[in-house]
């Protein structure tokens, strides 16, 4: 199996957040997806592994900053290669509180949630979330994870369901 087809996959670029105790926390995601328009409904998937999973789990809440092509790229490492155990992540980029929710500034978008579901897999959690607030933050075109991997040249963080051993 060529494991580089699931790539023909039209995917976005990601920060999911949530609230950790009061202090913001999140990690990089490529898989969230609107699944009804009304009730407005949103499903992203966690790794397990992810702090952000369990605050999620905790908090009942998330929220999706969708990432542009001309947002910050080192967003993307920040919270895609640390862990929100050991580093507040929300200290290296400017970050807004919108819907309750932490949000990165300079997305193009982003999307709060309420947790209504969420199924389990071997690795990950698919979070289903009643979408209580949604705004366009600035106009840019959504980052795509093919940009990610050929115009920006970056990589997947073993977490990723996307994750791919070279």
């Amino acid at each position: 199996m060529n494991k580089n087809a699931f790539r023909q996959l039209s995917y976005g670029v990601y920060v999911i957040s949530t609230w950790d105790n009061g202090r913001p926390t999140g990690c990089t995601a490529n898989s969230a997806m609107q699944i009804t328009s009304e009730p407005a409904t949103i499903a992203v998937s966690i790794n397990h592994d992810n702090y952000t999973n369990q605050c999620i789990q905790d908090s009942g809440r998330f929220a999706i900053s969708i990432l542009g092509e001309n947002s910050e790229a080192s967003t993307i490492g920040i919270f895609g290669f640390k862990s929100g155990r050991e580093h507040n992540k929300f200290d290296e980029v400017e970050s807004v509180v919108k819907g309750y929710m932490p949000v990165i500034a300079d997305a193009c978008g982003y999307i709060t949630c309420e947790v209504i579901d969420k199924m389990e897999t071997s690795t990950h959690t698919v979070f289903l979330g009643k979408v209580l607030d949604a705004d366009v933050l600035k106009d840019d075109d959504p980052m795509t994870y093919a940009y990610y991997h050929n115009v920006i040249k970056g990589k997947s963080p073993k977490n990723a369901p996307t994750y791919i051993a070279e």
